[in-house]
């Protein structure tokens, strides 16, 4: 008898780890399906008849100069963030006047500074801290004075971070793709970490058995360079997260109660194509879904990522151009939303070149507080935040 609960108990241990790493079902049953492969056709919309328009521009001086290289962070009910990756410039901003409410830098190489800021700069605004993701976790009050270090285990530049709730940052650890560590890939990539000390507090449940990469690795002899598409897996849909994993076949929404749930699935798989055909999204607002599609050859460049909206309450499934009236004079389409970008649900927002702004005030095809704004821009101005509410 001791001989067979024995024997039990090791089949019942290899059974156990067979199944630490299951992958999400799809519950095609259950969810709306998007169909990739099928041709639906494009329509063109307006941009302008999605959203209504406000502008912000930011103070300009010779202490407030941003750079084309200025990435905008965070805009919330009283503040917009940027920061300047290389350069370690943080700017907080008033969001409705644009004028300056502090500026600091404190690029260096003590224990309370920064390098160059690899994975973006996170605005709590409720706590009154700026989370500044360079070699560790920088966290600094609203006016740069130095509060505490995280420092992650692991930290490196494939991680994304993000700002999830009063006690935890989310986050993401990407395909490792350097082919002398490339096996310590994790299959659960996704977990929360404490703000107050960076520790992990627990990992979320999404499980990819196999798992894709935007990145490759080019060889040559005992050298070797990353080739990369740039965008991101996570939007933020106000204080929830949407997660479009470019390794899953579901579309899940992360609340704040830390609820995972699946709201749409794909097909084809991502598994059933090589070249990967992967998803990626744009927006996201109360009645639809913006995303892209694109297909991981390495071998071309250039390829026209298509867009497609995805209608919640009806299930009406199309492709769309949507053509910015105010700056895109020959009708061509194309825009797509920052993403990255912390904001409230249905909004979104980003830069636009003051010098573009004067031009198209002077068409005529300026909306919302557009004109206003653009008559007191110099060409030399900082750049103008431009925030889009959707309907």
């Amino acid at each position: 008898m001791k001989t067979a609960y024995r024997h039990l108990l090791i089949v019942l241990f290899f059974i156990g780890n067979l199944f630490v790493c299951v992958a999400q079902p799809s519950q095609s049953d259950e969810l709306p399906i998007f169909d990739l492969s099928k041709n639906y056709g494009v329509e063109k919309i307006k941009l302008q008849d999605l959203a209504d328009i406000e502008y912000v521009p930011l103070e300009t001086s010779d202490d407030i100069l941003l750079s084309g290289y200025a990435c905008l962070s965070a805009v919330s009910d009283k503040y917009i963030l940027t920061y300047e990756p290389q350069r370690g410039d943080i700017y907080l901003f008033d969001r409705h006047t644009g004028k300056l409410v502090s500026h600091f830098n404190h690029r260096g190489g003590s224990g309370q500074e920064y390098a160059v800021i690899q994975n973006g700069v996170l605005l709590d605004e409720d706590a009154g801290e700026i989370y500044v993701c360079a070699q560790y976790i920088q966290v600094y009050s609203l006016t740069g004075e130095y509060k505490r270090t995280l420092k992650i285990s692991g930290f490196k530049t494939d991680m994304k971070i993000i700002n999830f709730d009063a006690n935890s940052l989310l986050v993401y650890e990407d395909v490792i793709v350097d082919p002398y560590v490339k096996a310590k890939t994790k299959d659960k990539p996704y977990y929360f970490v404490s703000k107050k000390d960076g520790s992990t507090i627990s990992t979320l449940n999404i499980c990819l058995p196999k798992r894709y990469s935007k990145t490759i690795i080019q060889t040559n002899g005992n050298m070797y360079r990353p080739l990369k598409y740039y965008y991101s897996e996570n939007y933020y849909y106000g204080k929830n997260i949407l997660i479009m994993d470019i390794s899953s076949d579901t579309l899940y929404l992360l609340s704040q109660s830390k609820n995972l749930k699946p709201i749409l699935s794909r097909t084809p798989s991502v598994h059933d194509s090589d070249p990967r055909t992967i998803w990626m999204p744009n927006l996201m607002t109360d009645n639809y879904l913006l995303f892209g599609k694109l297909t991981l050859d390495f071998t071309k460049t250039g390829s026209k990522i298509p867009t497609y909206m995805y209608n919640f309450k009806t299930g009406e499934a199309k492709e769309v151009s949507i053509i910015d009236t105010e700056y895109d004079s020959r009708g061509r389409g194309g825009w797509t939303p920052p993403v990255g970008i912390a904001i409230e649900k249905n909004y979104a927002a980003g830069w636009i070149e003051a010098s573009d702004m004067i031009e198209a005030k002077n068409k005529g095809r300026l909306l919302g507080n557009g004109n206003e704004v653009a008559k007191n821009l110099t060409e030399d101005d900082n750049q103008v935040v431009r925030i889009l509410k959707f309907k």
